[in-house]
């Protein structure tokens, strides 16, 4: 029996198939507690685990966006939010001894293991393939 899904457009196989391992290895992120999780925080926390030490402007350089909008976005992903509530606490801002007008992001201990939960689902990702 057919559906109306049926005689929708779809994208090729190979695009679907993407897509599931995509939402795939996104799955660590939406398993942490919060309720909405933006693309931007997910962008922010795969910059600084993808290199750890950089400031605001040099990961809003890489994410072609303004270091107001990355302040926000890593605050968010930080210990306190924007706002001074909790955030996610996958990332801390420590600062630069050499030069204290700037800090400097590393992974906190949750956000190292989101990072390594992240691998171990891409590796499975890739085996599978």
């Amino acid at each position: 029996m057919h559906t109306i899904a049926d005689t929708w457009p779809s994208i090729p196989e190979e695009a679907v198939e993407t897509a599931k391992d995509v939402l795939l290895a996104l799955q660590p992120f939406f398993e942490l507690d919060h309720a909405v999780l933006p693309a931007a925080y997910i962008r922010a926390f795969l910059l600084v685990a993808g290199k750890e030490g950089l400031t605001v402007s040099e990961y809003a350089d890489l994410a072609r966006i303004s270091p107001s909008v990355m302040t926000r976005n890593l605050l968010d992903i930080g210990e306190l939010n924007r706002q001074r509530a909790p955030g996610l606490g996958l990332i801390e801002q420590v600062r630069d001894p050499f030069d204290l007008r700037k800090h400097r992001a590393r992974l906190t201990p949750k956000g190292r293991k989101l990072a390594l939960e992240l691998n171990a689902t891409l590796k499975l990702l890739r085996r599978t393939k």
